[in-house]
Formats: C-alpha cells, sequence, structure tokens
C-alpha cells in the first residue's frame, strides 16, 4: 500500500498533488513572463492587421479579408487594453485565443501564398499567441 512519504496524513491525492514545491522558472521562463506582462505585442499585432488592410482590400492571396483585418485590429487593440490595465489574466486570455483563432483561418492560405509578409504575419501571430498562452497558463502558479 504504497503511500507518499511527502504526502500529509489524510491528505487526498489531488490536492497534494496541486500543492506541492515549486521549482523556480528558468531565465527563459522569466523572459516570457516580462513579455507577456507587456501590451506591446498585442499592439503589434492589432498594427500589423490594420496595415494588411491596404493588401486585404486588393485581394492579394494570403491575407486575411477585409472584415478579418478589421475585427483582429480591434480584438488585439482590446486585449493591449486589458493588459494595459494591468488586467493580465483577460488580456492574456484575449490574445492567446484570438491568435489561434487567426491561425485557425488565415495560416493554411499564407503558407500556400509562398508570400513573405503573409508569412511573416503568421509567425508573428504564432509567437505572440505562445507568449501570452504560456502567461494564461501560468496564471495559477506561485
Amino acid at each position: 500500500m504504497g503511500t507518499e512519504p511527502d504526502r500529509p496524513p489524510n491528505t487526498p491525492p489531488s490536492s497534494y498533488t496541486l500543492h506541492q514545491k515549486r521549482t523556480q522558472p528558468s531565465e527563459a521562463e522569466n523572459a516570457i513572463l516580462r513579455v507577456s506582462k507587456s501590451a506591446y505585442p498585442a499592439l503589434i499585432l492589432s498594427a500589423i492587421n490594420l496595415a494588411a488592410l491596404t493588401k486585404a482590400r486588393k485581394l492579394v492571396r494570403g491575407y486575411p479579408s477585409v472584415i478579418q483585418c478589421t475585427a483582429y485590429s480591434g480584438i488585439f487593440a482590446a486585449s493591449a487594453y486589458a493588459l494595459k490595465s494591468d488586467d493580465w489574466v483577460n488580456g492574456s486570455g484575449i490574445a492567446s485565443v484570438w491568435s489561434a483563432i487567426w491561425l485557425f483561418f488565415n495560416a493554411r492560405n499564407a503558407l500556400k501564398s509562398r508570400l513573405p509578409a503573409p508569412i511573416a504575419m503568421t509567425v508573428a501571430v504564432a509567437s505572440v499567441g505562445s507568449i501570452y498562452g504560456y502567461r494564461y497558463s501560468t496564471i495559477g502558479r506561485a
């Protein structure tokens, strides 16, 4: 009947695993967490989508549609506003989820186009979404 030696008696295993001591984050993790507290990556995504409107209006392949560029620009600006207001939970959640949605609808067309600007836009959205997604996944940790 193996019991964990560090677990206090009469505590279920699930609460034991939730309250284990965690190691200190690495320098890379600290850097990601510092960047994810900033609103600038979300503002950059907003500006990129706003700048893509000129190509979207001309129906250049690989770019999101005009409606999508406008909507994503507003959404990323709203997440930047939340982050600027020190609401990291909602700001990082909005930015990470909408980055994933952007990638779901636009990454394939951008990669098929083989144009450098849509591919760079896809990389930027994936990178910023990953940064804010990591922040969102570590919010409950000490």
